[in-house]
């Protein structure tokens, strides 16, 4: 079970990583954002709660930007 835990945490980092080399900014936050939630989970398993602020923080701002990017596209 351990090793499972684990992959989840380094797909969580995979996606955050890999969402950098997005040219689409709203696919750049999508990724980045499912990889947050990820890496909150996998915090919070582990009780590193630096990480789970860190990436609580990155959720939010990634949701802010994809409404603002949504609210923009019904203009």
């Amino acid at each position: 079970m351990d090793i499972l835990l684990e992959i989840f945490g380094y797909v969580g980092t995979f996606l955050i990583l890999f969402s950098m080399m997005m040219t689409s900014v709203t696919k750049l936050r999508w990724l980045n954002l499912s990889g947050s939630v990820i890496s909150i989970i996998y915090g919070a398993i582990h009780g590193t709660w630096p990480v789970v602020f860190l990436n609580t923080g990155m959720v939010l701002i990634n949701a802010v930007q994809l409404y603002r990017l949504h609210k923009q596209k019904g203009n």
